[in-house]
């Protein structure tokens, strides 16, 4: 028999399904209502060796009751839900699906951009009551609007793609970038509150890490011009809601197009629910057929050359620490 490994939430992809019975795994399904104490029972009972994680936290207590854990692969590549210091203790590698879902996150930015800009759902809301709003209605364009990108990672490099197609002069803030890594026609700024002022429509594309977190505030939106739109389709926490919804309400900035929230999922008396100059979806940026099926293939190809000592690609391994780790305790 093979590895026997945990997938948590709502199941994988069939290619990437096909692969793990390839291998003839053994396969456990912890669904996207299974309780933290249901979890720790789980792992307690069961010898996993690698765990392909979703949504659902996985954190020190599991990983403490999992003596025969090799491996934490992410489906998809944000690893908050991962308690990431806990596995780098234990030696374990934690992996990221890297990229495998840029293009859908980056075409999702895109259409919270044109739906403010078009004022699609006011449109759309008039139409289903009966309305003809078009007498008056004036909507803008994407051509021309300065493009000011948080985070020039795979996603972020995506959207600029995109974006150059739309006729948009595109700007990036990232401290971490190699100058030589950003793409064609893209200005790379080093100053955020520089890239801040000087854009019409700011979108936010950087991992959640002690240092971002927080980073758009009441002092970031301030820099803003009145005319701007704000996009986030990376982490809620990266943005105070708070201010941004007092920027919002106080025409600080003129919209915002929203995938993701500091609580998720995120109360129904959340007053940014409500605002008219407000898009927002439940975090499905990156939920298209076509990345869940690269997420969930690179998820199980990652995980399964850790546990077969293959080579794998070094961008997707989070705590490189871990493997520090796992020699010592080889030794």
């Amino acid at each position: 028999m093979g590895a026997s490994f945990l997938i948590t939430d709502s199941g994988i992809a069939a290619p990437a399904l096909a692969l793990l019975e390839g291998r003839q795994a053994r396969l456990t399904f912890a669904g996207p209502h299974t309780t933290p104490t249901e979890l720790l029972a789980l792992c307690k009972r069961e010898r996993f060796e690698a765990v392909i994680s979703r949504t659902i936290r996985f954190w020190a207590e599991d990983i403490a009751a999992s003596p025969a854990l090799r491996v934490i692969s992410k489906h998809g590549v944000g690893v908050d839900n991962i308690d990431v210091d806990a596995a780098t203790k234990r030696g374990i590698p934690v992996m990221n699906a890297m990229g495998g879902n840029a293009q859908s996150v980056a075409e999702h930015a895109i259409l919270l951009m044109l739906a403010l800009t078009r004022k699609l759902i006011a449109l759309d809301r008039s139409m289903r009551t009966g309305g003809w709003a078009r007498p008056g209605h004036i909507a803008g364009e994407l051509k021309g609007k300065k493009l000011g990108i948080v985070g020039l990672g795979n996603v972020g490099r995506a959207l600029a793609a995109i974006a150059q197609g739309f006729g948009m002069p595109v700007a990036a803030y990232d401290p971490y970038v190699a100058t030589a890594l950003v793409p064609m026609g893209v200005r790379l700024v080093k100053d955020l509150d520089v890239l801040l002022a000087d854009s019409d429509i700011v979108s936010l594309h950087c991992p959640l890490t002690g240092e971002t977190r927080g980073m758009i505030g009441a002092g970031q939106f301030a820099r803003l011009k009145p005319t701007a739109l704000f996009v986030n389709t990376a982490r809620g926490p990266v943005m105070d809601e708070a201010a941004l919804l007092a920027a919002l309400k106080g025409g600080r900035i003129a919209g915002a197009g929203l995938d993701v929230f500091t609580d998720e999922p995120t109360p129904k008396d959340n007053p940014l629910r409500d605002l008219p100059n407000v898009v927002s979806t439940p975090h499905i940026a990156g939920s298209t057929r076509e990345a869940m099926d690269r997420v969930a293939v690179r998820a199980v190809e990652n995980a399964c050359a850790i546990l077969d000592g293959t080579p794998y690609d070094p961008a997707c391994l989070v705590n490189r620490e871990a493997l520090g780790r796992r020699r010592e305790a080889a030794r």
